[in-house]
C-alpha cells in the first residue's frame, strides 16, 4: 500500500515537472530572440524606417482608433453629420471595455508608407465575429457581412488581402459586427502586414500548419479505428480512434478554419456547436481511453466524475451553446480538456513506473497534446497565431505512437513466437508421448490378441459357445487396437516431417490385386464384392509402392467398414496426363455437411450415423499429398462414397537393355544400367539353386551380389510369369525369393500357384516386400509363403533366413532318404517266404535251377542291404543290376509268366542318380500290374535322352488301374498300402532332387506306364 501510494506521488510530480517544462519551453519559445516591431500610437504607425526586405512582416499591433456603434465605410453618415469622436482601442485587444460585445464598430489605422506603387497584403485573422476591409476606401477583403442585425452574416474565418499603398499615409478601415457572440468581439488577434510574397507565404505556412495537424490526426483515428475491427477485445483502440478523430475535427474549425475551405460557409451556431462539442469530446475521449487501456492505474471515482462532466457539457453546448457562452463557460470548456489530458498524462507515468511497455511513448505523446492544447489556449486568450509554433506536435504524436504500436506489434510477435515455440514443443512432447504409449501398447495388444486365440484353440479345455464369441470379440477389437496403434505411429512421424517417400515406377493395378486379395478375404463373411477394374496394360505411376499399397489398404477398409452388402470397385483411368483412380463403394454414404470434416484425425460425426473416421484417411490424403497427387471424395447418402486419388504417370518403362552372350556368364552391370535380359543364370555350377524373382532390376542385382559368395547357383527373373515358367522346368530348385509387388501377376498369385505344385517343405518360398502394413505379412504367409522380410533388409540377415530355410529343406531331404532306405531295404516276410517255397520245390525237382534262385536270392539281399542305398546318387548301373536280380528271381518263382524288356543306351548306365528310384517301380509293375494275371505280362524298361534330359519310363500290360485309384496313389495325405507309400516316396524325392514329378497313365485291363525324368549329371 505504502509502495503504491509513493508511486502515485512521483507519477504526478513527474507529470507536474513535464507540465512545466513544456509550458516554460513553448514560453520560452514564444517571447525569446523576438524582434522589436514598431508600435501603432493614437491610431498611427510609421513604417518608413521598416525593412520589409530584411525584418519581415510587421504586426499591426497597437493603439487603433475605435468608432463604436458605427460602420464609417458601410453606413456613411449624413451630409451635415459630424462623426463620433474616436476612441483609442487596443489591437488585439476585446471591445468590451468600450461598448456592449454584441453590436457593431469600426477600426481605424493610418500607416505611413515611404514607398510608392508597391503591393501589400495583410494577413487577418479571427475577427469576431465578421468584419470588412477598407484600405484608402476600398474594400480589399471580407469574413461575412458586418453590418446590422438584420443584414449581418458571420464567418469568422480568416483572410489575406493584397493591395498597393501610397507614398505618405494610408487609411485602413476594419468594419466588425458581432450579434452572437457574449464571449468576445473586435480583432482578437494581430494584423500582419508585409509584401505580397510575404503574406502569401505566411498564409501558405498557416493553412499547410492546419492540413499537417489534420490529415495526421485524422489518418491516425482512422487507423486506430480500423484496428479496433480486427482486434474487437481492445476497446481502447477505437477509443483512441475517436480522440484523434476530434482532435482533427477542432483542428478543422479552429486556425485558418480549413472546413470552410471544403464545404463552404456555414451558420455560426452550427459552427460554434461543432467547435465546441470536439472540444469537449476530446476530454471525454481521453478518461475513456486511460480507463480502458490502464484501468489499474486510473481512478475510477476521476474517471467517472470527468466522463459525467463532459457529457454535462455535450449536452449544454448542443442546446444552449450561443445563449450560455460566456467567459467563464468557455473557460471551463478549455481547462476540462486541459485537465483530461494532464489525467492521462499522469496515468501514463503512473503504468511507466509499474514497468508497463511502451508508456513512456504514451507520456510523450501526451507531452505533445499539452503543447498542441497550450497552442490553442495562447490563439484564443491571447491572440498567439497558432501556426507561430511549427507542427511538430502531430508528428511528434505520430512518432509516438508509431513506436508503441511497432512496440506492441513486436512484443505480441515475439509473445506469440515464444507462445509457438511452447505450442510446437508441447505438441512434440505429446507426439512423442503418444507415440511412445502406442509403441508401447504394440506388445500387450499382441499379447492379449494371442492369448485369446491360444484359449480360442484349446484343445484340452475347450471354450463353450458364449465364450468363443467373447473371445472372438477381444480379438477382433485388438486387431482394431492394433491398427490404431500404428495409425498413430504414421500419423506422428508425418507431422514430424519424417514420412520419407520414395517415387518410382509402380504398377498400380498389381498393388490394387494384392489388396483385394487380402480384403477379400477378410469380408468373406460379408455380403461384399471386391473387383479390380484397374486394365492390365494399365500405365506404371510415379509413386511410393509402400505408401501407395497404405492408401490403398486405408479405402478399401473404410469402404468396408461402411458397406454392409454390394460392391466395392477399384478402377483406374488416364486422364489428363495424370492417373486417376477410384474407390468406390455401395455402402451407406456420408452426409455433404460432414464431407470437409473426414480427412481431420479422429473425428467423429454426430447423429442418425454415428461413424468415425478414425485416422486412415487423413494419413490416406497426406501420403497422396507428398505423392504429388491430390485425394476427394463424392458421396451420396444411401447410395455410396467414391474416394478419387490421382498420381502423377511415370516417364519410362522398364526394358531389358542387356543381352548376355551366355546365361553361365557372371553378371555384369554395364554403364550402370540395371537391366538385362532374363532368366539370367549366375554361377551355374552352384551346389543349391535359388530362384529370385522381383520386376525392379536393382532388386535383383543386389540379390545377385549378395548370393554370389554363397556357392548357390541362382536364377534371376523379372516377373511372376517366368517364375512359373522356371519351375514348370525340369530341374531342382531349392528356394525362391519373391518380392511380394509385381506387375501383372503379384507375389501372392506366383505362391499360391507354387503351393499347387509343393509343399512347404518342397520349396520353401521367401517373400520380400517394402509393404509394412501387418495384413501384409499376415497375407504372405496365408498363400504359403515360410518367411517374410520387409524392404530395405540387411544381406546379414537375408543370408542368415536363406541359409535356416535350405537347412530346412535338406533336413527334409535327409529324412526323405533315410525313408527310402528304410522302406527299400527291409525285407518283406511274404516275399521272403514265398521265395524259400521256391527254393525248397525246386531242390526236389529241379536242383540247378534251385541253386540259381538261391544265387539270386543272395544277389537280391547283398543288393537291398548295401550302404551305397543311403548315399545321395550312384551309378544307374548298379541300380539296374538290383533290377535283374530282382526280375530274376521272379522269373525263377514264375517261370514263364513274367517277360522283362530293357532298352538302356551305354551313356546311360554311367548316370549318377538317387538309389532305388526304378527298382520299386519295377517291383510294382511286377507284383500289382502283370502278376495280378493269372497269364502274367511284360514289364519294360526304357530310358531315352532329349534337351539335356534323361526320360526313364516303366511300362507293364498288367490290369491297369481307375483314375480315381491313380490320383490317390501320390496324394500325400491318403494311405493307400505299400504301394502307395512307395510311389509317394518316390515322388517326394523327385522333387526334392529335380524339381520334377513322377508322370502316371493307366487304363483298366490295358495296363500302367510310370515315367519321371532327371537332368544330365554325368561326372
Amino acid at each position: 500500500m505504502h509502495s503504491s501510494m509513493s508511486r502515485k506521488i512521483i507519477a504526478l510530480l513527474i507529470t507536474i515537472a513535464m507540465l512545466l517544462a513544456t509550458y516554460g519551453l513553448l514560453l520560452t519559445y514564444f517571447t525569446i530572440n523576438k524582434q522589436k516591431m514598431p508600435i501603432a500610437t493614437n491610431g498611427k504607425i510609421d513604417l518608413r524606417n521598416w525593412a520589409f526586405e530584411e525584418n519581415g512582416v510587421v504586426r499591426l499591433d497597437g493603439q487603433w482608433e475605435f468608432y463604436p456603434h458605427q460602420l464609417l465605410f458601410s453606413r456613411p453618415l449624413a451630409s451635415g453629420n459630424s462623426y463620433q469622436a474616436p476612441s483609442l482601442i487596443p489591437v488585439p485587444g476585446n471591445w468590451a471595455k468600450q461598448m456592449d460585445t454584441l453590436g457593431v464598430a469600426t477600426y481605424r489605422l493610418r500607416i505611413l508608407i515611404d514607398a510608392d506603387n508597391v503591393v501589400y497584403g495583410i494577413k487577418t485573422a479571427a475577427v469576431l465575429l465578421s468584419n470588412r476591409l477598407v484600405v484608402n476606401g476600398q474594400v480589399v477583403g471580407s469574413s461575412g457581412d458586418p453590418g446590422l442585425k438584420e443584414d449581418y452574416l458571420a464567418l469568422n474565418k480568416p483572410y489575406v488581402s493584397y493591395f498597393t499603398l501610397k507614398h505618405g499615409w494610408n487609411d485602413v478601415l476594419v468594419e466588425v459586427a458581432n450579434h452572437e457572440f457574449k464571449v468576445a468581439s473586435g480583432i482578437g488577434e494581430s494584423f500582419q502586414l508585409g509584401k505580397a510574397d510575404q503574406i502569401s507565404r505566411i498564409r501558405d505556412l498557416a493553412t499547410a500548419h492546419d492540413w499537417v495537424v489534420l490529415t495526421s490526426f485524422l489518418i491516425m483515428g482512422l487507423y486506430f479505428i480500423g484496428l479496433f475491427s480486427q482486434r474487437r477485445n481492445d476497446l481502447s483502440l477505437v477509443v483512441f480512434g475517436f480522440v484523434c478523430l476530434f482532435i482533427a475535427a477542432f483542428t478543422s474549425v479552429s486556425g485558418e478554419r480549413v472546413l470552410f475551405d471544403v464545404i463552404g460557409a456555414f451558420p455560426f451556431w452550427i459552427y460554434f456547436r461543432i467547435q465546441m462539442v470536439v472540444t469537449v469530446g476530446v476530454g471525454i475521449g481521453f478518461f475513456m481511453y486511460v480507463y480502458t487501456a490502464f484501468r489499474p492505474y486510473s481512478h475510477k471515482w476521476l474517471t467517472k466524475g470527468g466522463l459525467m462532466t463532459g457529457i454535462c457539457l455535450i449536452l449544454l453546448h448542443l442546446a444552449f451553446a450561443t445563449q450560455i457562452t460566456t467567459g467563464p463557460i468557455r473557460l471551463v470548456t478549455s481547462l476540462y480538456v486541459t485537465l483530461a489530458l494532464l489525467y492521462a498524462t499522469y496515468v501514463f507515468v503512473h503504468a511507466v513506473l509499474h514497468k508497463v511497455a511502451g508508456t513512456w511513448y504514451l507520456a510523450v505523446a501526451a507531452m505533445a497534446l499539452n503543447a498542441l492544447i497550450l497552442n490553442q489556449n495562447l490563439n484564443v486568450y491571447f491572440g498567439v497565431p497558432i501556426y507561430s509554433l511549427p507542427p511538430v506536435e502531430p508528428f511528434l504524436v505520430l512518432l509516438m505512437l508509431a513506436l508503441l504500436m511497432s512496440l506492441r506489434f513486436s512484443n505480441a510477435f515475439q509473445r506469440i513466437e515464444e507462445l509457438s515455440e511452447q505450442l510446437l514443443e508441447a505438441d512434440k512432447h505429446k507426439d512423442d508421448f503418444l507415440a511412445r504409449t502406442s509403441h508401447e501398447f504394440k506388445t500387450p495388444l499382441h499379447g492379449v490378441m494371442n492369448i485369446s486365440r491360444s484359449m480360442l484353440d484349446d484343445v484340452a479345455n475347450p471354450a463353450t459357445a458364449g465364450q468363443r464369441e467373447k473371445l472372438q470379440l477381444v480379438i477382433e477389437i485388438t486387431k482394431k487396437l492394433s491398427q490404431l496403434v500404428y495409425d498413430i505411429l504414421d500419423l506422428s512421424k508425418l507431422k514430424q516431417g519424417e514420412f520419407r517417400i520414395m517415387l518410382a515406377s509402380v504398377d498400380v493395378r498389381s498393388i490394387v490385386e494384392v489388396q483385394i486379395r487380402f480384403y477379400a478375404y477378410l469380408c468373406s463373411e460379408k455380403d461384399i464384392q471386391l473387383i479390380n477394374q484397374v486394365p492390365v496394360d494399365f500405365p506404371f505411376a510415379y509413386a511410393d509402392e509402400i505408401r501407395l499399397s497404405q492408401v490403398i489398404s486405408n479405402l478399401l477398409d473404410n469402404a468396408i467398414k461402411h458397406t454392409e452388402h454390394g460392391t466395392i470397385v477399384v478402377t483406374g483411368e488416364e486422364r489428363g496426363g495424370l492417373l486417376q483412380f477410384e474407390v468406390r463403394d455401395t455402402g451407406a454414404g456420408i452426409d455433404p455437411k460432414d464431407l470437409p470434416h473426414i480427412f481431420e484425425p479422429f473425428k467423429s460425426i454426430e447423429g442418425k450415423q454415428k461413424r468415425g473416421f478414425g485416422l486412415g484417411l487423413p494419413i490416406a490424403k497426406q501420403l497422396i499429398d507428398l505423392q504429388g497427387g491430390q485425394l476427394a471424395v463424392v458421396s451420396t447418402l444411401g447410395v455410396g462414397t467414391t474416394f478419387t486419388f490421382t498420381l502423377s504417370k511415370a516417364g519410362s518403362t522398364r526394358k531389358s537393355t542387356l543381352n548376355p552372350s551366355s546365361p553361365t556368364e557372371p553378371y555384369m552391370l554395364p554403364n550402370k544400367e540395371y537391366s538385362f535380359s532374363t532368366p539370367f543364370i549366375m554361377n551355374a555350377e552352384g551346389n543349391r539353386t535359388v530362384l529370385i524373382v522381383d520386376d525392379q532390376y536393382v532388386n535383383l542385382k543386389v540379390l545377385l551380389d549378395a548370393l554370389q559368395s554363397l556357392d548357390y547357383r541362382v536364377i534371376a527373373v523379372k516377373d511372376g510369369y517366368e517364375a512359373l515358367e522356371q519351375i514348370g522346368q525340369p530341374g531342382r530348385i531349392d528356394l525362391v525369393i519373391l518380392d511380394l509387388m509385381m506387375p501383372g501377376m503379384s507375389g501372392y498369385e506366383v505362391c499360391l500357384e507354387i503351393r499347387k505344385r509343393y509343399s512347404l517343405l518342397d520349396l520353401p518360398v521367401l517373400m520380400v516386400t517394402a509393404a509394412l502394413q501387418p495384413q501384409d505379412k499376415v497375407a504372405a504367409f496365408q498363400v504359403g509363403a515360410n518367411d517374410y522380410l520387409p524392404k530395405p533388409f540387411d544381406l546379414e540377415e537375408l543370408k542368415a533366413r536363406i541359409g535356416s530355410l535350405l537347412a530346412m529343406k535338406e533336413s527334409l531331404g535327409r529324412a526323405v532318404h533315410m525313408e527310402v532306405a528304410f522302406l527299400q531295404s527291409q525285407i518283406k516276410p511274404h516275399f521272403l517266404y514265398n521265395v524259400l517255397n521256391s527254393i525248397v520245390s525246386s531242390s526236389y525237382t529241379d536242383v540247378e535251377r534251385a541253386r540259381n534262385m538261391i544265387v539270386a536270392l543272395a544277389d537280391y539281399l547283398r543288393g537291398s542291404f548295401r550302404s551305397s542305398n543311403t548315399d545321395e546318387r550312384i551309378e544307374f548301373d548298379e541300380e539296374f543290376q538290383l533290377i535283374q536280380t530282382y526280375v530274376k528271381i521272379e522269373q525263377a518263382r514264375f517261370g514263364d509268366r513274367i517277360s522283362f524288356q530293357s532298352d538302356i543306351p551305354e551313356a546311360a548306365y554311367r548316370l549318377r542318380m538317387p538309389p532305388l528310384l526304378l527298382q520299386p517301380l519295377v517291383e510294382n509293375a511286377i507284383r500289382h500290374g502283370i502278376g495280378a494275371r493269372i497269364e502274367g505280362g511284360t514289364v519294360q524298361l526304357t530310358a531315352s535322352k532329349a534337351d539335356g534330359f534323361w526320360l526313364f519310363t516303366v511300362i507293364d500290360d498288367g490290369v491297369g488301374m481307375s483314375s480315381e485309384l491313380l490320383n490317390l496313389l501320390l496324394d500325400q495325405n491318403e494311405s493307400n498300402g505299400e504301394q502307395g507309400v512307395g510311389l509317394r516316396n518316390i515322388n517326394k524325392r523327385l522333387r526334392f532332387e529335380y524339381g520334377t514329378s513322377l508322370e502316371l497313365m493307366s487304363e483298366p485291363g490295358r495296363g500302367t506306364s510310370v515315367a519321371f525324368c532327371i537332368p544330365d549329371m554325368q561326372t
